[in-house]
């Protein structure tokens, strides 16, 4: 274990300084780093560890993202197979990541989006304490391919066999055989086989081989030549009968091989035969959207923005609106600066709300502002807050001086970069803007498909709220909307 005990200490009290952090949470930090072991340092989930040390994961990825401004972690933007949960590519930086999905080892194709198949991890920095997994090279082929590679709380769907257990067991529970093998070297592997399917893997050249096996028993030895050479195997023969089989590997290349040689019983294939769904369960993992509506990654990490013009395809984003009503009748009131210094503070009032219910603000336009939120109750519960927020502003300030219009929509969307900061775009965009200008004084309008959540009407449910169909500009047919009223606490008016 080689942790730089001065270094960490100093970063240590850096880190305390720069958030008001819940008491012992950075001492617990700093016990994680000096006695953890090697691979509760590497790719760390601060989901799990927020669940692990009572925390909120809020105060969970706050933490780790801090750590890794202040070098204490490094951050790591992983993209996983759907099927296996091998991580595919690692980047360092947002803008070096693509959406483009290929396992060679399962063969599955996919395009990710930024809360489907891309994690953000964080790793320690080699500067606070160097871990092995700095160094895959050093690792051992179990370690290699069982913990570099996979990650973990990948599981099974419960519907199949071994459901529910973490997919890298069952992997490890099927392996009849691992090995490095150096450039120009042979190496022996012998093992019994029954029905069924043999993979074989080279996670360091990203070529495999699928070779099925008959029912059939040999009672003598299989004798397997089989070749790595012009970046791809040659094998003596495609299939092979049930019993013992020894492969002779001869890597004919100027590269190392780590082989996996992995074995698929005929039941598991006759559920994979019927074009299930194989995809596998993550347990609660930081994804890339979860990431990017987090306002202290947008404050911290300003030059992370997403490279080219394409963009990546967000799948479920919720998206708030709120405008200042009549700003030009409170100048005229009230003089410019005055006007000028109550809407500023307004700006920070809402900025905190925002922030406390896990959202962050993409842009102001104007008086109007653009959040965005992992989970549209947390923008159901800002939005309530924010109306709340100001009425008690107004009467710190004299009346009421500042009304707010608010608007909430979720869909898809696209994350791009516009104007050197992250953005989002497209008719989901367009509707959340065109929704909050139907608003009027203390009232959210909310659309059907942030309503239609339970939770979100039992949120909404101490407020009279009045369902309505509309037109928007830009959008061909009518839609349902609900206003929230906020001023009036009573019954809820269902559909």
């Amino acid at each position: 274990m080689k942790v730089n005990s001065e270094r960490l200490k100093d970063s240590m009290d850096t880190l305390e300084k720069s958030h008001n952090w819940p008491v012992g949470l950075v001492g617990k930090l700093s016990s994680f780093i000096s006695d953890g072991d090697d691979y509760d340092l590497f790719r760390v989930n601060p989901l799990k560890f927020a669940d692990e040390y009572h925390i909120s994961s809020l105060d969970g990825i706050d933490l780790f993202l801090w750590a890794t401004k202040l070098n204490i972690f490094q951050m790591n933007w992983e993209l996983l197979c759907p099927a296996c949960g091998d991580h595919i590519q690692s980047f360092r930086h947002l803008n070096t990541i693509h959406d483009k999905i290929f396992c060679s080892l399962c063969q599955c194709e996919q395009i990710a989006s930024l809360d489907d198949w891309i994690q953000v991890t964080f790793t320690v920095n080699p500067k606070i304490r160097v871990i092995k997994f700095h160094h895959p090279e050093s690792l051992s082929i179990e370690e290699f391919i069982f913990e570099y590679h996979f990650t973990p709380g990948a599981r099974l769907n419960k519907e199949f066999p071994f459901g529910g257990e973490e997919i890298v067991k069952v992997i490890k529970n099927s392996t009849k055989g691992v090995t490095f093998v150096e450039s120009s070297e042979k190496e022996v592997i012998e093992f019994d086989l029954s029905e069924g399917m043999l993979r074989i893997y080279d996670f360091l050249n990203q070529k495999g081989l699928h070779l099925p096996v008959s029912p059939v028993t040999r009672e003598i030895e299989q004798s397997i030549d089989l070749k790595y050479v012009n970046n791809d195997f040659e094998i003596g023969q495609l299939q092979l009968n049930s019993g013992k089989v020894k492969f002779t590997f001869e890597n004919d290349s100027d590269r190392r091989s780590a082989l996996l040689f992995s074995f698929i019983p005929a039941e598991i294939l006759d559920h994979m035969d019927q074009d299930q769904d194989f995809t596998i369960v993550l347990d609660p993992y930081l994804d890339g959207k979860k990431l990017l509506t987090s306002q202290t990654f947008r404050d911290l990490f300003r030059h992370e923005v997403i490279q080219g013009n394409e963009g990546i395809n967000v799948k479920d984003l919720t998206i708030l609106f709120t405008d200042l009503k009549g700003s030009t009748e409170l100048y005229d009131k009230v003089g410019d600066l005055k006007a000028f210094d109550l809407v500023n503070s307004h700006f920070e009032s809402l900025s905190k709300v925002i922030t406390n219910n896990s959202g962050a603000i993409v842009k102001t336009i104007g008086d109007a502002i653009m959040a965005t939120f992992a989970n549209p109750l947390d923008a159901i519960k800002a939005a309530t807050g924010i109306v709340q927020d100001l009425k008690e502003f107004n009467q710190n300030h004299g009346g009421e001086n500042i009304i707010i219009k608010i608007g909430v929509h979720k869909g898809s969307s696209i994350a791009v970069t516009l104007n050197d900061r992250l953005d989002y775009f497209g008719q989901t965009v367009n509707t959340a803007a065109r929704v909050q200008g139907l608003a009027d004084a203390e009232e959210i309008y909310i659309t059907d498909s942030v309503y239609d959540i339970e939770e979100v009407q039992s949120e909404i449910s101490g407020y009279t709220v009045v369902p309505e169909r509309t037109k928007l500009k830009g959008i061909e047919e009518e839609v349902d909307v609900y206003k929230v009223l906020i001023e009036s606490v009573g019954s809820s008016m269902a559909v």
